[in-house]
């Protein structure tokens, strides 16, 4: 006998969805998909949201906003855009990110209240030796760890690191958010990068090997971020002394014990093989327990290392800013959910293809437009990948004539979902070091530009390597 529970919750969430066309057609009618209209609505809606944002509307109701402005867009009436609202705010992926995010910022708040994340930074740049590299390399440390919105942990120990040379939260910003995501073309623990892996299936050592240059590329584009910054930035610190990397060893304890929680909870999950997984339910289970079992095993630990006793746990979860940044998120899924509820990135694409744009076009433009509408890795491969390998299939010659496309598709996807304002990490980093969205375009746009440049000659570069193209 099922969980009576179980069953209302399941029943709730088939009531409140609308993602299948069956559903949303019957909400209202559909417009075509040769005029670009669904391209021209979402863009003007983001920018709209831009706009109220620029204009100090808080962000959250901003996002909130332009959810509710979406389904009539789109043609959805009243009922089943509340209900689309409705259903975005209880699936249990927000609910997931939402807990997720509180638990990150509890994190970071005791490592800053017991001193840890000041004695970490500051043993990483005595190791480092120039602060910058050191304003670099954490965040890049930190997105190894594949956790939505990571780059609110990364930020304070971005701020800590520039030391006292007040620099703008525009370009702590652009740093922290850029670093971040240096690793997303190949590092397999990324959702994104195992889709692509599955949908082309490639060998992992093969879909590594030809990613990891776009990877490298990305990192040294970075390097534009900063431009014009303090000079002190640049300058040596005299070298290390002996045992350093035996205190940041122990300093950054907190955040091995998330990867090493994390990895034994995955391992345990694949070994039980929970009939579940195929479930909604269980799918979230499958991707946010190990790691929300990371963070919590983390903070238990980073509290008994620092002597912080049951106080510290008390004063983490005290503070408004964890639930007033939960609130964002709430209103980041809720519209990225109405995005999904319109089939907004299946129509852009659709609308892209009807006009017979070149492949090499369409190739780059489709993850592009969809790394931007989604702001997700697993966005912008699940809805362009399939199209895009169907029509490189027919002038690629085999399995490595595919190599080409796979690459330049996965790094102009990742260019837009770095330019979405939807993206959590985007979000959540403007939000700590209290900027907006124009002071960071200004940094990584350059870098976009370069890195979207580079990946264009590694096309051509594996295109001619593997004879097609």
């Amino acid at each position: 006998m099922p969980d009576s529970a179980a069953v209302v919750q399941q029943e709730l969430f088939v009531f409140l969805s609308i993602r299948s066309g069956d559903r949303l057609r019957a909400c209202s009618g559909i417009k075509g998909v040769n005029d670009l209209y669904a391209l021209a609505v979402t863009l003007g809606v983001f920018a709209l949201v831009l706009i109220m944002a620029r204009f100090k509307v808080p962000l959250a109701a901003a996002l909130f906003a332009g959810a509710v402005i979406l389904g009539p867009l789109f043609g959805l009436g009243f009922g089943c855009t509340v209900r689309a609202v409705l259903s975005g705010a209880i699936q249990p992926n927000t609910i997931a990110l939402i807990v997720l995010t509180v638990l990150l910022l509890a994190l970071s708040h005791t490592m800053q209240s017991a001193g840890q994340m000041e004695r970490m930074v500051s043993l990483a740049r005595a190791m480092l030796r120039r602060p910058a590299v050191a304003m670099a390399a954490l965040p890049a440390l930190i997105g190894l760890l594949p956790m939505p919105g990571g780059a609110l942990f990364s930020a304070p120990m971005v701020r800590t690191a520039s030391g006292d040379t007040r620099l703008p939260g525009g370009l702590l910003s652009a740093v922290n958010y850029w670093f971040r995501h240096i690793w997303e073309h190949w590092w397999p623990l990324y959702p994104g990068v195992i889709l692509a892996m599955t949908l082309t299936q490639s060998r992992l050592d093969v879909f590594i090997v030809h990613q990891i240059p776009l990877g490298i590329s990305m990192a040294l584009a970075g390097l534009l971020i900063f431009r014009g910054a303090h000079p002190d930035l640049r300058a040596a610190g005299p070298p290390a002394e002996p045992g350093t990397k035996r205190k940041l060893l122990r300093a950054t304890s907190s955040i091995w014990i998330i990867l090493l929680a994390w990895g034994a909870a995955a391992a345990a999950l694949k070994l039980i093989g929970s009939g579940a997984a195929s479930s909604v339910a269980g799918s979230v289970l499958e991707r946010y327990a190990p790691i929300t079992l990371g963070l919590i095993v983390a903070l238990i630990w980073t509290i008994a290392i620092n002597g912080m006793g049951k106080s510290g746990l008390t004063k983490a979860f005290a503070r408004r800013s964890p639930y007033d940044m939960a609130i964002l998120v709430l209103s980041v899924m809720i519209f990225r959910h109405m995005l999904e509820a319109t089939d907004a990135a299946p129509r852009i694409a659709a609308e892209l293809t009807a006009l017979r744009v070149p492949l090499v076009l369409v190739v780059t433009a489709l993850p592009l437009v969809a790394g931007l509408v989604t702001g997700l890795a697993v966005g912008f491969v699940g809805t362009s990948f399939p199209i895009v390998l169907a029509l490189a299939a027919t002038v690629a010659s085999g399995d490595a004539g595919l190599r080409p496309y796979i690459a330049l598709a996965y790094a102009f996807g990742h260019l837009g979902q770095m330019l979405s304002p939807l993206h959590l990490c985007h979000i959540v980093s403007n939000r700590y070091f209290e900027t907006g969205y124009a002071q960071v375009y200004r940094r990584i746009i350059p870098s976009v530009a370069i890195t979207a440049v580079l990946a264009a000659a590694y096309f051509l570069f594996l295109s001619r390597l593997y004879g097609g193209g």
